[in-house]
């Protein structure tokens, strides 16, 4: 695969989004993907004349840097076209103009799109208002030219799914948990180290504050600030702890390498942030993988952090001597307790590994191309030639992984759609292409046709003639004596499987029961459920688990066609994908509202689903 990342900011800047980036992409590097970072040719804060080479290799990866006009905040960089020509995914990360030029450009360049949040451009309160405005105008058209949406923390995910519901992934930010792994202080040491950029929604001035209400208490305490400038100078902070009468007990390390760092760090013995913003929290993870204890302020991704590993102390930084008392409180447990508390924090950590976060936006490139599976209305289909999914099937059932299969048409998508009772139902079943109308719509949403055409009434038979597995099959549904009839064909055609039971599809609520222990009783490994649309879905997603089965097939009309009670359409109607028509024209009362309403609903719906860009499904699957 060919991945473009475009971010303002790359090596040799550092911050958490040039972070993001380097890990990802040196992930994708060695997972054998050509990957490259087009960039700005300035660091922001080297000053104007300060340009970096046009073209590097670092660590494997491509780094192309552009010029631009204007200030950090919006860089205008239109060259950015020249270096995407050839990519599969171009996957841009945060909101900013390199976000709303490739929206706005995308019937030119024609490339795929992906966007990670970042916390969007709510980082500060400054013209907060003309921001939301901006954010819910400009921002929603961007968006609906981007084929997935990776939102990496809930509080984005929150955000970014008020303007669209489909194709949002909450893929939040991986760590390089290798870096600072084990850094901390093995034995509980009276300092804290605050890591990250010098910028004001940072509230390092708070930080010093509560540094200063620990000394009131216990004068033993220090801070370490270690990070890079940002709108806040490394002298403006030293100021601040003279003022503050702590000058001695806070120690400043301006854009100190990694080393240096974690040097730092090995004084430690816990991680602060008064931070009143962050997009996910990255160097909080950093400090655990340390074996930090974590101090944090009271906002929502370090809430989520605190829950999910069970470790840190949310504080309110802006009353400080409170903050100090509640800290010191715990401090005492933590050092009772301090190399479990340690070990605990770098396993925690573990969670946040590149490996996994690299997996998760593999599956969204991919959901976006439609190369595994197609998102149709926000259900996956599965893209797969008859061998495939065969093969697909028998190694579910080797695993005897219970399974429901279904053929989807334009019908079945515009039920499952538009029925509350099925919405959910989708995520549940593996669904494979049947028909023209989603063919048409996998040609309008991924530019190309679905490999083979796999109707149940005709993959049904094919499958039990090539699968490697002999089975015991239980066939239910259809007027009575249809099923009996098809069981009989099925038995003649397919002597290598069994037929252990079957019956109509007309049963009442009260004999449910009985249905399903006759079926359990048959010891079947393949349930035909003929009961229509998405009843016969729906009746197996209830009850396939009690009946034991391992696989269950809702195969519509199949029964009647091999009953010989429906004849089916000539072969050549069929290659023409036309057999709906012929199938109208014999049940027109039946059919006609299926196919002359139903398939311009649906057309209408691909086409809403084109316009508002969501490739991936709603939901990644795992």
């Amino acid at each position: 695969m060919r991945i473009v990342h475009v971010v303002r900011q790359f090596h040799p800047a550092i911050g958490g989004i040039e972070n993001v980036v380097g890990d990802l992409a040196s992930i994708q590097l060695r997972k054998g993907h050509s990957v490259r970072v087009v960039t700005l040719d300035r660091v922001f804060d080297r000053g104007k004349t300060d340009r970096l080479p046009p073209r590097e290799v670092l660590g494997g990866i491509e780094v192309v840097r552009i010029p631009f006009v204007g200030s950090r905040r919006y860089p205008i960089a239109p060259s950015v076209l020249r270096h995407i020509g050839k990519a599969d995914i171009v996957h841009v990360h945060g909101l900013d103009f390199f976000f709303d030029f490739l929206a706005v450009t995308a019937p030119l360049h024609r490339r795929r799109l992906v966007v990670s949040t970042h916390g969007a451009f709510f980082h500060t309160p400054y013209a907060a208002a003309l921001k939301r405005i901006y954010f819910s105008t400009v921002t929603r058209f961007s968006l609906s030219r981007y084929a997935g949406v990776a939102t990496v923390s809930a509080a984005d995910d929150r955000l970014f799914r008020a303007l669209r519901t489909s194709g949002v992934w909450l893929i939040e930010n991986g760590v390089d948990i290798r870096k600072y792994a084990d850094a901390g202080s093995r034995e509980p040491h009276k300092t804290l180290i605050a890591v990250g950029r010098f910028s004001s929604n940072k509230r390092l001035d708070q930080a010093i504050r509560f540094v200063a209400a620990l000394r009131g208490r216990d004068p033993q305490w220090r801070l370490k600030i270690v990070g890079r400038p940002w709108d806040v100078g490394a002298a403006e902070l030293t100021a601040f702890a003279a003022e503050q009468g702590v000058a001695e007990a806070v120690d400043v390390l301006s854009a100190p390498a990694d080393g240096a760092i974690r040097e730092a760090m090995g004084a430690c013995s816990a991680i602060v942030s008064a931070s009143e913003y962050e997009g996910f929290g990255l160097a909080a993870v950093e400090g655990l993988s340390a074996g930090l204890y974590p101090v944090l302020s009271d906002i929502p991704p370090f809430r989520r952090l605190v829950e999910t590993s069970g470790l840190g102390l949310l504080l309110d930084f802006s009353r400080p001597q409170d903050a100090a008392a509640r800290f010191l409180e715990k401090w005492e447990e933590v050092a009772r307790d301090y190399r479990r508390l340690r070990q605990a924090a770098i396993e925690a950590a573990a969670g946040y590994g590149w490996e996994r976060v690299g997996e998760k936006y593999e599956a969204l490139y991919h959901s976006v191309l439609g190369t595994r599976a197609r998102a149709i209305l926000d259900v996956n289909i599965e893209v797969s030639t008859f061998e495939e999914a065969a093969a697909f099937l028998d190694e579910r059932i080797g695993r005897r992984e219970r399974t429901i299969v279904t053929f989807a048409n334009a019908h079945t998508l515009n039920r499952l759609r538009s029925e509350k009772r099925a919405q959910s139902l989708g995520r549940n079943l593996v669904l494979f292409n049947d028909g023209i109308g989603v063919d048409i719509a996998s040609w309008l949403l991924f530019g190309k046709r679905f490999p083979e055409n796999l109707n149940g009434t005709d993959f049904v038979p094919r499958y039990l003639r090539h699968t490697r597995h002999p089975l015991r099959i239980f066939l239910l549904g259809a007027k009575a004596g249809v099923a009996e009839r098809a069981a009989a064909r099925f038995a003649a055609d397919f002597p290598q499987h069994t037929i252990v039971g079957c019956r109509d599809g007309y049963f009442g609520p009260g004999e449910v029961g009985r249905v399903v222990a006759d079926i359990r009783n048959s010891r079947a490994d393949l349930l035909l459920a003929a009961m229509g649309n998405l009843e016969q879905e729906l009746w197996l997603a209830e009850h396939l688990a009690d009946t034991g089965c391992t696989l269950g097939f809702g195969v519509g009309g199949l029964f009647d066609f091999v009953a010989g009670v429906v004849p089916r359409a000539p072969s050549w109607v069929r290659a023409l994908h036309m057999e709906w028509l012929y199938r109208m024209l014999q049940e027109p009362r039946r059919l006609w509202r299926r196919y002359l309403v139903g398939m311009p609903i649906f057309l209408f719906r691909v086409m809403r689903q084109w316009l508002a860009g969501a490739r991936a499904t709603g939901v990644p699957q795992e």
